[in-house]
């Protein structure tokens, strides 16, 4: 590959290229600094650190993530909406193993930057939960037990463990226990309804 000029962009897209190739959440330096032919202390005249690469190839998965998910849920509601943004989920995980994988990776406790980065992905899925009326504790419970059923299906088919009743469909599986999820919230919404 012909030598480039760098930029932030340039190297957070050949970050990006190789994530997704390899499927792999890892983002080694001498790799896509061959990649660029450049040398790898070049990079770090656009990125003050390790982390701030990461947190820039974050930036971009977020984004790219979030946005795929607006699109799906654009002029839904409340079981639709739940619906379609279940399926957009899991359709950008299996297709974007590596860029799932980091962002999975990244926000914690002890990386603040990555806990903000991460804040459109939770606030889409409670600005759809808070459609049903749920006060702030509910609607915390329930987008926790939204999004852990979403990526425990992801996490599952990436490991391999849905190997036994190969002649049962994985995505019905998955939308059954979508079904459970807006039974469940249904049920919840009716039990405080009927406490008021």
């Amino acid at each position: 590959m012909p030598s480039k000029k760098l930029s932030r962009q340039i190297i957070i897209e050949e970050a990006v290229a190789y994530i997704s190739e390899t499927g792999d959440a890892d983002i080694p330096i001498r790799e896509i600094s061959r990649r660029l032919d450049v040398k790898a202390p070049s990079l770090y005249n656009h990125f003050s650190s390790m982390a701030d690469l990461r947190h820039a190839v974050y930036q971009y998965s977020i984004d790219s993530f979030v946005t795929v998910l607006k699109e799906s849920v654009d002029d839904k509601t409340k079981d639709e909406a739940i619906i379609a943004f279940a399926e957009a989920y899991h359709d950008y995980a299996i297709r974007n193993k590596g860029l799932y994988t980091l962002i999975m990776s990244i926000p914690s406790d002890d990386d603040k930057t990555g806990c903000e980065i991460a804040l459109p992905l939770l606030d889409l899925a409670v600005s759809i939960l808070s459609e049903y009326g749920l006060d702030d504790t509910s609607t915390a419970h329930w987008q926790r037990v939204f999004r852990a059923l979403l990526h425990g299906f992801v996490s599952q088919e990436h490991l391999g463990y849905f190997y036994h009743y190969r002649n049962v469909s994985v995505d019905d599986s998955r939308r059954i226990a979508i079904r459970c999820f807006l039974d469940g919230l249904h049920g919840e919404i009716d039990r405080i309804h009927t406490m008021m």
